[in-house]
Order: structure tokens, then sequence, then C-alpha cells
């Protein structure tokens, strides 16, 4: 059944309404520590849990990590509620006798992060405006959300690379094939040598490219040095730098 704008909102504060419950927060006050939590406006954190407006992504993030509850569910009604724990193994790893009497250790596996947070994978021509891009989204196109343990300090998104502007020749590195999912973070600093998204004025989408500086001017530049390089004179506004990529199998 597809929901109406007015049927997720009041989706969204039953949600909210509950994981806070879960979080041991009544009901009442509860707009005045919500407010709090998200450094909100009392007035804005009402309109939340009355089912009057729902939260941008970003809020949604600190939500979900502060309350202790998947963002998928808190955002869309996904799944369970609570984030999953990750036990304890040490106890199940110690040294066990050998054959001959002597102690020897098992192997025992890398350490799990302690929790995970999903972003939204979008196109290049939502990447240009995306510190615009708020929920709700249409009924039926909210994005596919991705995991990892990288917990951002802005919108984060993930963007999954097209063409081959981004794959260094044989045996350089950093290389960006097609089709790896590059997580972009619009809260860390676009500093020269880092990877960024740009939305270029004369361009309806964004792209994806190094930031260098040669003389005190900055330019775009391709892995790929088959790509002419694209000189900033004001006309492009940094979206984001990459933080993490991986590529599907």
């Amino acid at each position: 059944m597809v929901q109406t704008s007015e049927q997720a909102k009041q989706a969204f504060a039953e949600r909210l309404r509950e994981a806070l419950r879960n979080a041991g927060i009544r009901d009442w006050g509860s707009g005045q520590k919500l407010a709090k939590m998200c450094e909100v406006s009392p007035r804005a954190a009402i309109k939340w849990l009355n089912g009057d407006s729902i939260p941008g992504h970003e809020k949604i993030m600190t939500l979900s990590e502060r309350l202790q509850v998947r963002e998928e569910w808190l955002a869309y009604g996904r799944g369970p509620m609570e984030l999953s724990k990750v036990s304890d193994t040490s106890a199940a790893y110690e040294a066990t006798p050998a054959g001959d009497g002597q102690t020897a250790p098992n192997t025992r596996p890398a350490d799990q992060p302690a929790s995970y947070y999903r972003y939204p994978v979008i196109g290049y021509g939502q990447a240009g405006g995306w510190t615009e891009c708020v929920i709700p989204y249409a009924p039926g196109a909210e994005p596919h959300l991705e995991a990892t343990d990288y917990q951002a300090k802005g919108h984060a998104f993930w963007l999954e690379i097209k063409g081959d502007s981004m794959t260094a020749p044989p045996g350089a590195t950093p290389t960006i094939p097609e089709g790896t999912l590059v997580l972009i973070d619009p809260g860390v600093e676009a500093a020269p040598g880092k990877l960024v998204v740009a939305q270029v004025d004369d361009s309806n989408e964004a792209t994806f490219k190094k930031l260098v500086e040669d003389g005190g001017q900055r330019f775009l530049k391709a892995l790929n040095p088959a790509y002419p390089v694209i000189a900033i004179n004001g006309n492009c506004r940094i979206v984001g730098v990459a933080v993490e990529a991986k590529t599907r199998l």
C-alpha cells in the first residue's frame, strides 16, 4: 500500500514516539528533550511528534544514533527497530590444549564495529543539489541505503561512479573504476589532494574528480589522463569529499 504524504508523517511520528519510549524518555517533556538532542527549536520537535512534518536526513541520522534505532526503520519503517548488538566473543577464543599437552592459541576473528550507519545511494544529477535534499521522498522513490561503520560529519551520501574518468592507468593509485560506490561527506574540508564531488555552473550534473592546486590555482583533475583538467574560477561548488569506496563483485 502506497502512503500519502500525511500518512507518512503520522507513521514517522508514531515510530519516533516509540523510539523515545524505548530509550526511557516519557511523553511528557519529550519535545524539549528531542529539541535539545537535535539542536532544533521545541516548535520543530513538536511538529515531528505531532506528525506535522518529517526532519531532514541529517536529523534522522542524529535521532537514530542517539536513540539507538536503525535509521532505515526510523525513516521508512523498514526492518527491525533496534540496532544489532555485537557480542563479545573473547571467551570463545581462549587458548586450548594442543594434542601434545602444550597450549595452542586459536585464531580469533577481527574485532567488528559496534555500530553501522546507513546513507542513501544517489545519482550524479541529485548530487549537485544534495545540500538541499531532505526527506520525505515521493512515495515509492525512497533511496537505497548502504551501510558503513563511518560516522559522517555532514549530510553524507553514496555515489555510484559511472564512466572511466577516475580509472587511473595500470599500476597507479588510487583508481576508482566504474561501478564503485564512493561515500561522500559534505562535512569534511575539501583540501588539495582530496577526491571530491563538485557542481560546475555550466553542468546539470555533479562531477567526481581530484582537487589539485598549482601556483595558487585550483583545478578538478581526472585520474584518467585522457580527460581534460577543469580550472576552478569561481564557477564551481564543492559538494563533499570522498571518505570511503567499495566495489561490488
